[in-house]
């Protein structure tokens, strides 16, 4: 596939913009506007855009039904932003030598940035809408001692968030105060799936939910126990970071 010869007229992507790409850019091929939440995902990374988002928007071409993808970006760079303007569409580029395959993903509805406050990621987690969460994080994020898999009581924001429930900065903290906010609104279950290079992923974030819980008292321990699962689903895959070149050469070629 060769460059354009002659400079093109860029705008930002946009639903509007999909039905003036050229044909060899692929296009999310279902209905975006009855899509609705149904998976969140914390950590919005280069992985979730290449591969999990891909793979859902390879799902939902096969009427996989309204589940929509929420993401919740808790680290920088800010995400909302760009992808708000957007309608949450990018475009995921694969290279190989001179050739470039461009596809446009559709399966993300809405991002928000929850670095500062955590109130917009629980807003989402704890939606009846949401009936799964998974997350890229990172090994760190887990807030665990690796070698049993226990949460790190010693860790500075694990003790921020026990002490201070309703304003989590951790990831387990975040997600046992969802877990609360869920139980005492609507009681829905829901599935939490680590995504992480971690070995029996699913067991640690279960550790550190449970460990939350029950430091935290009442109920909540005991609904979780009923209401929520952590499968273990390692991925050992990377994706490399968007780079000015890659948007260049997202302009040159398609405009």
């Amino acid at each position: 596939m060769g460059d354009r010869s002659q400079p093109v007229s860029t705008e930002s992507l946009s639903p509007a913009l999909l039905g003036r790409l050229p044909s060899e850019v692929r296009k999310p091929a279902y209905d975006r506007a009855a899509l609705k939440p149904g998976i969140a995902h914390i950590g919005v990374g280069a992985f979730h855009r290449c591969h999990q988002a891909e793979y859902t928007d390879d799902l939902l071409a096969k009427d996989f039904g309204r589940w929509g993808l929420v993401g919740i970006n808790i680290r920088p760079p800010l995400l909302a932003d760009t992808l708000g303007r957007q309608d949450g569409l990018y475009t995921r580029l694969i290279r190989q030598d001179d050739e470039v395959e461009a596809r446009v993903i559709g399966s993300i509805v809405r991002v928000v940035d929850s670095q500062d406050n955590a109130a917009p990621a629980l807003d989402v987690l704890a939606s009846p809408e949401i009936e799964m969460v998974t997350m890229t994080v990172t090994e760190k994020g887990y807030c665990h001692i690796p070698s049993s898999g226990a949460l790190d009581l010693d860790h500075p924001d694990v003790a921020h968030d026990l002490a201070n429930p309703e304003t989590p900065r951790s990831v387990p903290g975040i997600l046992a105060q969802a877990l609360e906010l869920r139980m005492a609104t609507h009681g829905r279950p829901v599935t939490l799936l680590s995504c992480d290079n971690i070995p029996t992923n699913g067991t640690i974030l279960g550790n550190v939910v449970r460990a939350f819980a029950e430091r935290r008292g009442g109920k909540l321990a005991d609904w979780i126990e009923a209401n929520v699962a952590f499968p273990s689903a390692m991925v050992d895959r990377i994706a490399p970071a968007t780079t000015a070149a890659d948007i260049g050469t997202v302009e040159q070629r398609y405009g």
